[in-house]
């Protein structure tokens, strides 16, 4: 393998791990606020000092934006992967690597859950 496809598939790795590490991340952060959620609705029921309500609401608040954030980073990760992802398409030094098999099955998960073209 030349050294150009090894800095090729070195990058191919960067991206690839950029995507699931966002990707994990966002889904951390939706889960988060849902929790949040949960919490403020327990602490509203049980009647709680309105510190802690205006507390959790101010938690929930943050969390919030903080999806839209990283939807935005992860939608242009995943740009930038599946552009290098089709570039490389007719390379077969690439193509039967298995970073680049990684790189196209990530592409896909992403793609799946709806994160392309800001779904």
């Amino acid at each position: 393998m030349s050294s150009s496809s090894a800095q090729t598939l070195r990058q191919l790795t960067i991206k690839t791990g950029v995507v699931k590490r966002l990707y994990k991340e966002e889904g951390s952060y939706i889960a988060e606020v849902k929790e949040a959620e949960e919490r403020l609705n327990r602490l509203k029921a049980a009647g709680a000092d309105g510190a802690d309500i205006r507390n959790a609401e101010r938690v929930v608040k943050d969390t919030e934006q903080m999806v839209p954030r990283t939807r935005k980073s992860l939608q242009e990760a995943l740009q930038a992967l599946e552009d290098l992802v089709a570039g490389l398409a007719s390379e077969a030094e690439v193509t039967g690597s298995k970073e680049y098999e990684t790189a196209v099955a990530v592409v896909n998960e992403v793609q799946a859950a709806g994160v392309a073209n800001g779904v």
